[in-house]
């Protein structure tokens, strides 16, 4: 649990200081004062002003926030004189955001997303260059990736595990193991596994899948892996970045198109990918990374008020009509926007709780 704890909090730092870094820099590029660059949300835990910015880690790291003047709309009479005085004399000198033109604010704003997708290419560069390139998968009973909260994560089996037999039946392919799981729905079955050239015992309860039609542990198989040079590293980093945007996306049209929440997962779903990824290694931690990254940067561009994909079809609509949407009603559909997206994650949460431990 602490390792699942500590791991969570550092791959979860990581995307969101990647990704408010992004509106950071580009903000900062085209002139637009920022006022605080935070990660995490409540109460400030550490903070120091260098320039104009103050740097901060607050209490709950859910997620982050690059606050530029002028990004909302404000009330004089809800301001103190000293916030007023600086947004007055931003505004003077022409560096709020809204007074940025179009294409400005839309490079501001995409750019979060823009080094999320950055970020998912390095870790796949990195994975491939390290590791080496998938080639085939692997005939013996080699572990691959688990699905969290499914019988072989919660065992305690890890990827790269080798099962040699199963309640004493030896085990030589991967299926000859799938063949014994799928006859034993509900059984509780002892995986002999060998792992770091030592042999070990599990106990595995496979549970029945009403959408294969027979019973899983949760478990893909292994792969064998070539080493590549690093010029082919970052190709397939490249390529394999791309092919994993697209799968994303065709799965949220399918998650709208169905109008469900059953494929979405929240925090405590995250915490577990991370902690089974942490156990794993390394290689499956920047494999992790990389499409939690990408998930999280099409998140973002989605055409949601409160998200960058909202504002982002304010600036568009902006550029159609000529001239932009009143600061007072963008801000009105942007709160709004938020607070449904706050209940939406409190559902998300709740409904990972029931999941994870019911």
């Amino acid at each position: 649990m602490l390792t699942t704890i500590i791991a969570f909090i550092i791959f979860l730092g990581i995307l969101i200081f990647v990704h408010e870094l992004g509106h950071f820099i580009t903000a900062r590029r085209n002139d637009v004062r920022v006022e605080e660059f935070a990660l995490g949300f409540g109460p400030k835990l550490i903070s120091r002003k260098k320039g104009e910015t103050v740097f901060s880690i607050r209490a709950i790291p859910l997620g982050g926030f690059c606050n530029m003047v002028g990004e909302m709309p404000y009330d004089d009479e809800e301001l103190d004189q000293d916030e007023l005085k600086k947004i007055r004399e931003t505004e003077e000198e022409g560096r709020a955001f809204y007074q940025k033109t179009p294409w400005q604010r839309l490079k501001i704003l995409f750019m979060g997303s823009g080094m999320n997708f950055l970020l998912a290419v390095v870790a796949f560069v990195l994975m491939f260059g390290i590791y080496g390139v998938p080639t085939a998968v692997q005939d013996q009973a080699v572990l691959g990736e688990m699905w969290p909260n499914q019988p072989a994560a919660q065992s305690g089996l890890l990827p790269g595990d080798e099962v040699v037999a199963i309640d004493d039946q030896e085990v030589e392919t991967w299926e000859d193991m799938t063949a014994i799981i799928r006859d034993n729905p509900g059984e509780t079955l002892t995986f002999t596994i060998l792992r770091n050239d030592t042999t070990r015992e599990f106990e595995v309860t496979p549970e029945m899948s009403e959408e294969a039609g027979y019973a899983v542990i949760g478990v893909m198989p292994g792969v064998d892996r070539e080493r590549v040079n690093p010029i082919r590293a970052v190709i397939r980093g490249i390529t394999y970045t791309f092919e994993a945007v697209a799968i994303t996306v065709v799965g949220f049209a399918q998650l709208i198109a169905q109008r469900t929440t059953e494929g979405l997962g929240g925090p405590v779903m995250i915490a577990s990918f991370v902690g089974q990824a942490a156990r794993s290694g390394m290689e499956h931690m920047l494999n992790l990374l990389a499409i939690i990254s990408i998930n999280l940067a099409i998140i973002n561009l989605l055409p949601i008020p409160a998200l960058d994909g909202g504002r982002i079809v304010f600036v568009l609509i902006e550029v159609i009509r000529g001239k932009p949407i009143p600061q007072e009603k963008e801000g009105l559909v942007h709160l709004i926007g938020f607070i449904l997206l706050m209940l939406l994650m409190v559902f998300i949460i709740y409904q990972d709780i029931i999941v994870s431990f019911f």
